[in-house]
């Protein structure tokens, strides 16, 4: 498709990337009235498509948005996308970042949903995960906790994952501008939410803690996978509301996303976490999170 691969499917064509155009008039681009999913692929096969898609669902609901396809048809699509990526030359055995935006469409300017005059749009981004470098595991991810409160659920509920991302965005640029990888974020209580784009837990004496969803945070799939292996593994795991120093005093601090897995936070504004070296329970964690992407996904 192009020299980096990049392939993009809109509205189940997929089309050259200098051709992959959206009007001025699109609600994402006005309002950034949008939804969004990432999942990326092992193999070629992507990890737990249809969990991503549920999730899409509720976000449409959250945001009062009516699809004019089914989620069954964004399913083909997103893997007639993967195949067709895979099958450009040189491209067969890359594994894939998967994006699909959903717009509720384009029209007249103005908020009135009557001045819509198309049904929703999506398009599907496929990219090499490469594209998307991972600090690894051993060296951990750097994090600021930013003094940019994350959106309350009574505003901006995060648990839709919109394309409206601006919050997050001027987060990370802080914390980046300040020499960190990104950031985490607080509510208005103090208490710690997640990251901009990943979930958050930590670990003391042997116990497992991440914020509950009603702080105002984002269900996300690997977040909830790993709940699980904490629990079929017999490590002790809590939903709580924590404030910033129980991150200064943890034995452990790791994130969780679609891309980032299970990665160790070696350092939080300044502070050494576990003397800058990533713990035992994360490095279990990572381990069994890949080995339940095997089983799930039946590969070798």
């Amino acid at each position: 498709m192009n020299s980096r691969g990049t392939l993009i499917n809109l509205n189940g064509r997929i089309i050259p990337l200098a051709e992959a155009n959206v009007s001025v008039f699109d609600r994402s681009f006005l309002y950034g009235d949008s939804l969004y999913e990432v999942v990326r692929t092992y193999d070629g096969k992507p990890f737990r498509l249809k969990e991503h898609l549920e999730r899409m669902e509720k976000s449409a609901i959250l945001c009062s948005m009516k699809f004019s396809q089914s989620t069954d048809e964004y399913h083909r699509e997103i893997l007639k996308s993967i195949d067709a990526y895979r099958a450009q030359p040189g491209r067969a055995s890359e594994d894939v970042y998967v994006r699909i935006v959903v717009s509720r469409g384009s029209g007249k300017i103005g908020f009135g949903l009557g001045n819509l005059e198309t049904p929703t749009l999506y398009v599907i981004i496929v990219e090499p995960i490469s594209m998307f470098p991972n600090k690894p595991f051993s060296k951990g991810t750097k994090l600021q906790i930013s003094s940019r409160i994350r959106n309350s659920p009574k505003a901006l509920d995060p648990a839709m994952k919109s394309g409206n991302y601006l919050n997050s965005l001027l987060a990370y640029l802080s914390a980046a501008d300040a020499g960190f990888d990104d950031a985490l974020m607080v509510d208005h209580q103090g208490f710690l939410t997640e990251g901009t784009t990943y979930n958050l837990f930590y670990a003391n004496r042997g116990i497992v803690a991440t914020a509950p969803l009603d702080v105002g945070i984002l269900d996300g799939v690997t977040r909830r996978a790993v709940i699980d292996l904490c629990v079929e593994q017999g490590i002790p795991v809590r939903e709580v509301r924590f404030p910033k120093e129980y991150l200064y005093e943890a034995d452990e601090v790791f994130v969780t996303s679609s891309l980032k897995e299970v990665l160790p936070v070696l350092d939080i504004d300044g502070k050494k976490i576990n003397k800058g070296k990533p713990g035992p329970i994360a490095a279990r964690l990572a381990e069994s999170f890949r080995e339940l992407v095997k089983r799930e996904l039946e590969l070798a």
